[in-house]
């Protein structure tokens, strides 16, 4: 199953965070992402005249479709947990993604395709399940992610309330590594690593 309701899970791990950065080789050129590649939100329709020619740019690993982008380092093995500042936002894409994972296109980037994430949609919060499970939960302001590698689990939490969200039971298969990724289609507000 893709999925538990891992109540047990209440709490934010114990432990620190690890340091994510974002990856501009796998961006889609509607993202905007600040210097210390740590902010990423949508481009305005004005700043977009000034990056067509980036939409020629292919790459194997870059988000051609979603407006997506992973982090920098992948994990092969261990625990590691991040925050999202996400106040404000109004759409997002926050989790993990597999090495061999799609990008090109609009892929169903879910968990049958090796996307484990939360989405933010129409006021809405979801885990992108095949089909996607629809979470009747406050919409969190700040997103903890857990991936536990060898417990095959990726979990969430809204970091501020201390409270779980969601957890996957995920195949991440053996010798793949697992990206963190985030997605969002707003303009005005960032989406934040904390």
């Amino acid at each position: 199953s893709d999925l538990t309701a891992n109540t047990q899970s209440n709490i934010v791990p114990p432990f620190p965070s690890v340091k994510i950065t974002l990856d501009p080789k796998t961006a889609n050129p509607t993202l905007r992402i600040s210097g210390d590649r740590r902010r990423v939100r949508s481009i305005t329709f004005e700043e977009s005249k000034e990056k067509r020619h980036a939409w020629f740019q292919r790459a194997p690993h870059k988000y051609d479709g979603w407006f997506c982008i992973q982090g920098t380092e992948g994990f092969s093995s261990g625990m590691h947990y991040w925050e999202v500042d996400v106040g404000g936002c109004s759409d997002w894409r926050i989790g993990v993604v597999k090495e061999s994972a799609p990008r090109h296109g609009f892929t169903k980037l879910t968990t049958s395709s090796g996307y484990w994430t939360l989405r933010l949609q129409l006021d809405s919060l979801i885990a992108l399940t095949d089909p996607v499970t629809k979470l009747n939960q406050p919409i969190p302001k700040r997103v903890g992610v857990y991936l536990d590698m060898e417990g095959r689990q990726v979990r969430f939490f809204d970091a501020k309330q201390r409270r779980h969200i969601y957890t996957f039971q995920a195949d991440f298969g053996n010798s793949e590594k697992i990206y963190p990724v985030f997605g969002t289609v707003d303009t005005k507000r960032e989406l934040v690593i904390v």
